[in-house]
């Protein structure tokens, strides 16, 4: 039969923190089927022995193994070709659920006809066998958005904390497989092809602080963040002139941003196109961001797809 829901979620070197996880997914409340794919991304601590034991005591659970260490875009691509539920959970496992996150985002999607709705996760000091995820219940707000990629090219929307229709996942072609980092790509790409968005202002994970995140890498972000646009740029010259302007925009911030962890941009010229994409006086040509493209290429000490 198949589930409502299928969480997938790529697993690399969390064995520390995974018994914590596990426990709070297990005691996800309400009637939801559901499995759980965890994709082991050759991981170098014990985290295959952790998850293998899940999967020989738990039905529910398959465990996809791998030879090589491709990152969290092309993992996750990989556990949602082979999941079964209507919808796809994608998550962190290294954060703790709230008890009725699950049913609570589930009942919204349906009750709004939405194919995406986004949680948040509220940040802890708490060592993670300390954190306690207390129930959303009811009183949380949530507003609709009928344009899901004029919402996405808003306030960002980058964390996991996702139900998505499997349907929806795989018409967007899920996250761009020649970026490292998942997080921005699979928003825009889920974005461009969804028909309704609800963003709930609702806790579904506690983020304990485990020193381990890759988003403490900003200039790795940022290179990601910047390559995502400009893919999504290249991919889609349909796009209205103001839609494409605004995507040029987040390149040039992703610059902006990675000047300051010293890539090295010359000043001047960045900030000029940025000013300029700020008042939409720019051709948001993708060949004009070369340059950038290439200078991130070079830069040191970050992961890119083709390091395997």
């Amino acid at each position: 039969m198949r589930p409502d829901v299928s969480f997938v979620l790529p697993v690399y070197n969390k064995a520390s923190v995974l018994p914590y996880f596990f426990e709070s997914l297990l005691a996800q409340t309400g009637d939801v089927s559901f499995e759980v794919i965890f994709i082991d991304d050759v991981s170098t601590d014990n985290s295959l022995e952790i998850l293998n034991e899940y999967a020989g005591s738990h039905d529910f659970v398959r465990v996809i193994n791998n030879e090589v260490n491709a990152g969290p875009s092309i993992r996750l691509n990989q556990g949602a070709a082979e999941a079964k539920g209507k919808y796809l959970a994608l998550f962190d496992c290294d954060e703790i659920l709230a008890p009725d996150a699950l049913k609570t985002m589930l009942s919204l999607a349906k009750q709004q006809g939405a194919d995406m709705v986004h949680g948040r996760g509220r940040k802890t000091n708490a060592p993670i066998e300390d954190v306690i995820a207390e129930p959303i219940g009811e009183n949380f707000s949530f507003t609709i958005h009928n344009d899901p990629l004029d919402r996405i090219l808003g306030r960002g929307m980058v964390r996991m904390t996702w139900l998505v229709t499997q349907e929806l996942f795989q018409r967007a072609e899920g996250c761009d497989e020649t970026v490292f980092v998942q997080d921005e790509s699979l928003a825009l790409r889920l974005a461009s092809k969804a028909r309704r968005i609800v963003d709930a202002d609702m806790t579904v994970t506690m983020v304990p602080d485990m020193g381990s995140h890759i988003s403490q890498n900003t200039l790795q972000l940022n290179h990601d963040r910047f390559l995502v646009y400009l893919n999504f740029l290249q991919a889609h010259s349909e796009l209205s002139s103001d839609l494409r302007i605004r995507i040029y925009q987040k390149c040039i911030s992703a610059v902006k941003k990675a000047r300051k962890d010293d890539a090295p941009f010359a000043a001047i010229p960045v900030l000029t196109r940025y000013v300029m994409g700020k008042i939409g006086f720019v051709d948001p040509a993708p060949e004009s961001l070369m340059y950038y493209r290439n200078i991130f290429y070079e830069l040191p000490n970050i992961r890119r797809v083709e390091e395997k």
